[in-house]
């Protein structure tokens, strides 16, 4: 009876001792996929916001065909509805083109959706 009493309590705390191992082990692991998708999320973020702009400004021209439009309002819109502050519409335009070809600069500062 005593043997039996005294291999559960060994046993109980190897158990103990297994569950703590774990439960640290298990908060390291946390952590680690907590940074990375930390570092994931502020990746796509920037990212994210750039390509949300230019499919607004895509939808925006495709929305006004054959009408002649503003970079300042285009711009305006930008900050307006995605909250997208740049100074050049020109660098989201080299990527609208190359996307959408039937977008079109006018003249300097005005582009057009030809349809």
């Amino acid at each position: 009876m005593k043997e039996k009493k005294i291999y559960l309590q060994e046993r109980l705390m190897e158990i103990n001792k297994s569950m703590v191992d774990l439960h640290i082990e298990r908060r390291k692991l946390r952590k680690e996929l907590k940074k990375l998708q930390d570092l994931d999320q502020m990746v796509i973020r920037r990212e994210n916001k750039r390509q949300q702009a230019i499919a607004e400004s895509i939808y925006l021209l495709k929305s006004h065909p054959n009408k002649k439009m503003k970079s300042k309002d285009i711009l305006q819109h930008l900050k307006d509805t995605i909250n997208y502050n740049t100074d050049s519409f020109a660098s989201i335009f080299r990527t609208i083109q190359q996307v959408e070809p039937n977008i079109n600069q006018v003249k300097r500062g005005y582009y057009i959706y030809k349809i």
